[in-house]
């Protein structure tokens, strides 16, 4: 949803605004805060299922904060978005300059 918010900002206002860098920050910040808590909750939720259906088992809940998979690929593209978003934010301030001389 955020991505195509992204994107038809992009193609009404133009690719170089200050609205459309700082949606694609939030996208890249919601991508990679998100895919981590989203990882860390399951990893929680998963050790809580398995110690409530085992009598003894010695598992936490707690003991998935731990064992989370890392979501590599989320992480990393959430970084280049955020990337992105900054090297717009420097190309916005660059075509105010230009168009101030020209």
């Amino acid at each position: 949803m955020l991505a195509l918010r992204v994107t038809r900002s992009a193609a009404r206002d133009g690719l170089y605004t200050t609205q459309t860098a700082e949606r694609l920050r939030r996208l890249g910040w919601w991508l990679l805060a998100g895919s981590v808590l989203a990882a860390i909750a399951t990893s929680l939720a998963e050790k809580a299922l398995i110690a409530s259906l085992s009598l003894d088992s010695g598992i936490s809940a707690v003991s998935g904060m731990w064992s989370w998979d890392v979501p590599f690929m989320a992480i990393l593209t959430g970084l280049g978005v955020l990337s992105f978003a900054r090297i717009m934010r420097v190309g916005i301030t660059m075509r105010e300059d230009l168009d101030g001389t020209v």
